[in-house]
C-alpha cells in the first residue's frame, strides 16, 4: 500500500499570468510534467508554514498572505497526495527555479498546458474566487 501524504501547492499570479514548474526528469513523482508549484508537509508544521518554506525552497519569493482555495487528492506511483493548494497574496523575489527544471510564467488563459487535472481544476476555482472577489469589491 502506498503513504498517504499531505502536500501544499501554491498559485503565483501576476498580469494575467501564474507561475507554474517543469519538474525535473529525475523527480522521483511526476518526473518532467508542467504543475503548480508546491511540496510535502513536514511534521508539526501548519500548511500556511509549509507553503511558506516551500515557496521559499521553490521559487526563492516570499509571500503575505496565503489563501486557500481548495484541495484535491492526486494519485503518484509512489504516494497518493491530499493537495492543499493556496494562492500566494503581496509575493515579493524574483522566481527562481531552485528545484525544478525552469519555472514559466503562464496565461490564465492556457492552463491546459498543466498536465495535471487537479492543477487545472485548482486554477479554474482559483480564477472563480478572483473575479467574485473583484465582482463583490465593485458592488462595494
Amino acid at each position: 500500500m502506498k503513504p498517504f501524504v499531505d502536500t501544499v501547492a501554491f498559485i503565483v499570479h501576476r498580469d494575467g499570468r501564474i507561475l507554474v514548474e517543469k519538474r525535473k526528469s529525475t523527480k522521483e513523482t511526476d518526473p518532467g510534467k508542467i504543475a503548480i508549484p508546491g511540496g510535502h508537509v513536514e511534521d508539526g508544521e501548519s500548511l500556511e508554514q509549509a507553503c511558506a518554506r516551500e515557496l521559499k525552497e521553490e521559487l526563492g519569493l516570499e509571500c503575505n498572505e496565503f489563501r486557500f482555495i481548495t484541495k484535491f487528492l492526486h494519485y503518484t506511483g509512489v504516494e497518493d497526495q491530499m493537495i492543499h493548494f493556496y494562492s500566494c497574496e503581496g509575493w515579493r523575489g524574483e522566481a527562481a527555479s531552485m528545484e525544478a527544471e525552469d519555472v514559466i510564467w503562464v496565461s490564465l488563459e492556457d492552463i491546459g498546458l498543466l498536465d495535471f487535472d487537479v492543477d487545472r481544476k485548482a486554477t479554474a476555482e482559483y480564477i472563480r474566487k478572483q473575479w467574485l472577489k473583484e465582482r463583490n469589491d465593485s458592488i462595494g
